[in-house]
């Protein structure tokens, strides 16, 4: 049973995002004033779903059905948290006790499929101010009080990571290439650069063509933990028109829009998969395609 005022709302939800207020004054530690701010920059309502006041106490902002105004360019399948505060040293241990326990409400009510992250992961601002990352216990990939220090699937060597970038060539380059899916010629163009981004969009990363460690651990990292994908006899065939599980599975694979309905982005996302691996580029997904993607994609699967 949900320890706070947190219930799990019917719209999908894939990442949680942490805010600050940006004000210590005593007068601003309400809903009503954040709700008036938030109008007057033209919202229709207060952008956060709950408020965390100094005292420690949660309040409701705007309705968990609806998608946040938050985060700009990322607010689809989100939900937005907001901690009363601006300077570090002014937030206070009843508020850092209250986002925990309402994180680990939303952690316990999706089975721990969800990712916590700053609003600075995916803007230049700096908020929030205080480190959420140590309050949380969040690991590199955002998941709620894991050890960071022990990645599954991945070998923690420095030369595992190399960073690279736009322009960059060679054998790190094709490996890449390899990961995302497309032509490993090992020259990292503009269409690596274009591939970079949108895995990075996908994973709430700014959207550089910086490849760091975080990004080459998310790569390697085996896709849907929380779903068995090793026996590949038991996943139907798909084709323009399907919609399940299954779908989101292969949406997940190919690095698009995930929500469970095989339309024309998803059409064009396979047949551009089929053509770059040597197959006809239809938008038929049988057996050895999904044997490629996991291959691709290095989830362990039997055949």
């Amino acid at each position: 049973m949900s320890r706070t005022i947190f219930r799990k709302p019917r719209r999908r939800v894939e990442r949680v995002f942490i805010h600050c207020s940006a004000s210590d004054n005593p007068k601003h530690d309400n809903v009503a004033t954040m709700r008036r701010w938030h109008l007057a920059r033209g919202f229709n309502d207060i952008g956060y779903h709950f408020f965390i006041h100094k005292n420690g106490k949660i309040s409701r902002g705007r309705d968990i059905e609806k998608t946040p105004a938050a985060q700009r360019g990322n607010n689809t399948g989100t939900i937005a948290i907001c901690l009363h505060g601006l300077r570090k040293e002014k937030f206070t241990t009843l508020q850092f006790k209250a986002i925990r326990a309402i994180c680990s409400d939303i952690n316990d009510s999706y089975f721990k499929n969800i990712s916590f992250h700053g609003h600075k992961e995916v803007s230049a601002k700096a908020c929030p101010v205080f480190d959420y990352k140590k309050v949380l216990k969040l690991d590199r990939f955002g998941s709620l009080g894991l050890d960071n220090t022990v990645i599954s699937g991945v070998e923690n060597k420095e030369d595992d990571f190399q960073e690279i970038n736009y322009k960059d060539r060679g054998d790190r380059v094709k490996e890449l290439q390899r990961l995302l899916g497309i032509k490993a010629d090992g020259d990292y163009g503009k269409k690596t650069l274009k591939s970079v981004k949108s895995f990075k969009r996908q994973h709430g990363l700014y959207n550089s063509g910086v490849v760091t460690e975080e990004v080459w651990k998310l790569l390697k990292k085996p896709i849907l933990d929380n779903v068995r994908t090793d026996d590949v006899s038991k996943l139907p065939d798909l084709k323009t028109g399907s919609r399940g599980a299954s779908v989101e599975l292969l949406q997940e694979l190919l690095f698009i829009k995930v929500d469970g309905r095989f339309g024309e982005h998803t059409a064009r996302a396979v047949m551009s998969f089929k053509e770059k691996h040597g197959y006809y580029p239809s938008d038929l997904v049988q057996k050895h395609i999904w044997k490629l993607l996991f291959k691709v994609r290095r989830v362990p699967h039997y055949e």
